[in-house]
């Protein structure tokens, strides 16, 4: 039986940030953009995000939210080197390591038993030796599969462990509002609410015929992702998937020659790194 972990570090971009700046520790933090300047949040708090405040979301309206709130710029770099460190301390449990982003990654745990116990009892080590040597907070979830790990991590939130035992998928997901669901979104959650359909319960009961003629390739899918099994190929590539740069401008720009000496600009960092 597969035993996967995610390791999901907690407000990972604000955590590496209270590193340096301890005595911002219980405030209302938020990595990204200015409050009083275009651009958007990155990161925040669990204090912050008491406000509402979430990432994507326009640092401006993070700051009407609360207008205690502190901004940080931010350091990429800085928040590469802490993220390297807890993938060294991963890689000591077991060899297949897949980091999906700068802060969560899956660990394949199966047949590790010998070395590291029971997956429950990995988990806690593993969170515990990150604590210990980075003093960086994390959430993990363990399951049978990725997906099912993913949303125990998820509810794990914040310094949390979640088990889901071999067997108890579908019942550990049924009472979830179907947003729960990775790759579910608010298209789908409108369409499944049509159906009368609101938790993966609920839309575990629809057949898979049913859910194929409404959704084509993807109803096959819901379907799957309903009983808790993965619906897509998970692949070991350590190799970085994209390469970017952004810029947000404090205005809005129509000028097409400002904007393309901007997309200039960009395509040249992008080549360089």
């Amino acid at each position: 039986m597969n035993q996967i972990a995610h390791v999901d570090m907690d407000a990972f971009f604000v955590s590496v940030e209270l590193l340096y700046r301890p005595e911002l520790r219980g405030k209302p933090v938020v990595v990204g953009a200015p409050g009083d300047k275009r651009g958007v949040v990155a990161a925040a708090s669990y204090e912050a995000r008491a406000y509402g405040i979430h990432s994507a979301m326009p640092s401006r309206t993070a700051k009407r939210l609360c207008p205690d709130a502190i901004f940080l710029a931010g350091n990429y770099k800085l928040y590469e080197e802490w993220s390297d460190k807890v993938r060294a301390i991963l890689e000591r449990f077991t060899p297949i390591v897949q980091m999906v982003s700068i802060d969560e990654a899956y660990l394949d745990l199966t047949g590790t038993e010998r070395l590291h116990g029971p997956p429950w009892a990995a988990a806690a080590k593993i969170q515990q030796q990150i604590a210990d040597e980075t003093r960086l907070p994390c959430s993990i979830g363990i399951a049978s599969s990725y997906l099912v790990a993913k949303v125990a991590s998820d509810l794990a939130k914040p310094r949390g462990l979640l088990w889901v035992p071999p067997g108890t998928e579908a019942a550990f997901l049924a009472p979830l509002p179907v947003r729960r669901i990775p790759g579910i979104g608010k298209v789908t959650e409108k369409a499944l609410a049509g159906l009368g359909v609101a938790t993966v319960g609920e839309l575990a009961a629809l057949d898979r015929a049913r859910l194929e003629e409404l959704f084509g390739r993807w109803g096959e899918a819901l379907y799957r992702k309903a009983r808790g099994e993965d619906a897509e190929l998970w692949f070991l590539d350590g190799e970085q998937k994209s390469i970017s740069h952004e810029r947000t401008f404090e205005r809005d720009v129509a000028e097409t020659t400002e904007l393309e000496a901007a997309l200039s600009h960009l395509a040249e960092l992008v080549g360089k790194r």
